[in-house]
């Protein structure tokens, strides 16, 4: 039996190890290409996934996702873990101390179907784990979303990186609702603010996010109490490609949720 706990803080371990080299910060800011979801690829990209894939080949029976090389391993492996290396790495190329390294381990070939997931905080340290049904935990304690209520109260991180017109329009009525509005860099470990009552909602809705983008922290979201759905209220869930594209929103608790729904759904 894999100790997936075990292995996936190791993985992300050695992310971290690499992530504070500090006198190699300037060469691993330089971008060496594009990676396989499209996005551009530092050096700290590639030199992450490098350390995190050497460790979770350990498990052997093991297809890795990641957002540089692509899929590596079999498609017909038990175990498919979803790997961003570094999320928040435009952060990290500005020197910006916010971003992390995500990981989730599925069983079987939907997003539905995670079992184990890690967001490691790689400017802190802080590690988000949790196992699905066994609730969610920040470095070994137990974490929970908030309870708050009403979105006038609520504390919004609301993605709108890039987003159309049209996405901003239907936006408004949550913007002037909220009592806060932020946007961090990094969606994993802002929805790991979320599941650690820090945050009360998440919203992306420019059907831009790819299942590895957030399939660790839904999980611990999840686990903590939260409510995270499509932008339309269904389940959130996806084949374990680079292809799929999403978008969420997110809440602490059912109540919320219901009312943010109404409000951008």
């Amino acid at each position: 039996m894999v100790d997936w706990e075990g292995l996936l803080k190791e993985a992300s371990k050695r992310v971290q190890t690499v992530a504070s080299r500090d006198s190699d910060h300037e060469v691993q800011r330089r971008v060496v290409g594009v990676g396989a979801s499209g996005d551009k690829t530092l050096v700290i990209d590639r030199e992450a996934e490098s350390a995190a894939i050497d460790a979770l080949v350990q498990a052997g029976d093991v297809r890795v996702v990641s957002e540089e090389r692509g899929e590596v391993g079999s498609r017909r492996s038990r175990w498919t873990v979803l790997l961003d290396p570094i999320d928040g790495s435009a952060n990290f190329e500005k020197a910006i101390p916010f971003y992390c390294t995500s990981l989730a381990v599925a069983e079987g070939g939907r997003l539905s179907r995670t079992k184990h997931a890690l967001v490691r905080n790689l400017v802190s340290g802080d590690v988000y784990y949790a196992e699905a049904g066994g609730g969610a935990e920040k470095n070994g304690r137990k974490i929970t979303s908030s309870t708050v209520a009403e979105l006038q109260d609520s504390v919004a991180a609301v993605d709108l990186s890039r987003a159309p017109r049209g996405v901003i329009e239907k936006l408004v009525p949550l913007v002037v609702s909220v009592k806060r509005l932020l946007h961090f860099g990094a969606n994993a470990l802002e929805l790991c603010l979320l599941a650690e009552g820090n945050l009360d909602l998440f919203v992306d809705l420019r059907g831009r996010m790819r299942v590895t983008d957030l399939a660790g922290a839904r999980v611990i979201a999840q686990e903590a109490g939260a409510t995270i759905t499509t932008g339309r209220g269904r389940e959130l869930d996806a084949a374990l490609n680079l292809e799929e594209r999403l978008d969420v929103l997110a809440a602490a608790n059912p109540g919320l949720h219901a009312k943010l729904l109404a409000r951008v759904g």
